[in-house]
């Protein structure tokens, strides 16, 4: 399936909508009102795609993959992934990409993920351990089957802006709707340039991470 052009197009319908490779090539932008399900390889070619506060999802099929995702080239709002491999989702904003990873999956699994370019939510309301969460975004993972996973998450301070914490000091987290709770984890990088932080291994999903 090519979806290219110079105007603006939507995927709609009230079914699945099912192809082997895709390649999205347009500059203008694409909408999803309907899942558009991948199996095979994604390319992106040029422009965004946005999926709809339905909300509706790109899906990638169990071995599905994708090429070519950048800044101006990725989903702004929800990617679906099916399977047992690990896999990066290509999530991020109209302006930046914001990918997270998942892995050490164990089962087959279906999970969802969106970025959030917004305010953290009660980022004062900290458990035992924590003494600040980053305030400028997070990704909210929704678990529909599966039990556990490795959570991947980075940070770019050319991007958004991180706190300026020691790497020693940098742990995944996780919000319970009241309190945010440390996953642990070990983190590389440096938080005045890159870096990223694997969590421990977590079974509690449908809630947001930073």
């Amino acid at each position: 399936l090519y979806l290219n052009g110079g105007a603006a197009q939507a995927v709609t319908g009230s079914q699945v909508f099912n192809t082997y490779h895709l390649n999205t090539d347009n500059p203008s932008g694409i909408t999803l009102n309907n899942n558009l399900s991948v199996s095979g390889v994604h390319t992106y070619s040029n422009g965004l795609i946005t999926t709809s506060a339905t909300p509706n999802y790109l899906i990638y099929e169990a071995g599905s993959s994708y090429t070519g995702d950048n800044d101006s080239r990725h989903v702004n709002g929800w990617v679906k992934k099916l399977g047992t491999t690990d896999f990066t989702f290509p999530v991020g904003n109209t302006q930046y990409e914001r990918p997270i990873a998942l892995s050490s999956l164990g089962t087959s699994s279906e999970f969802a993920v969106k970025h959030n370019r917004a305010l953290t939510p009660n980022y004062l309301s900290l458990y035992a351990g924590l003494v600040i969460v980053d305030t400028s975004e997070y990704w909210t993972i929704n678990r529909i089957s599966g039990t556990s996973a490795v959570v991947t998450m980075n940070w770019d301070a050319a991007k958004v802006p991180v706190p300026p914490v020691l790497i020693t000091g940098v742990k995944a987290t996780y919000y319970d709707g009241t309190f945010w709770h440390s996953i642990g984890g070990t983190a590389t990088g440096s938080t005045f340039t890159t870096g990223s932080v694997a969590s421990n291994a977590t079974s509690i999903f449908n809630t947001n991470f930073t």
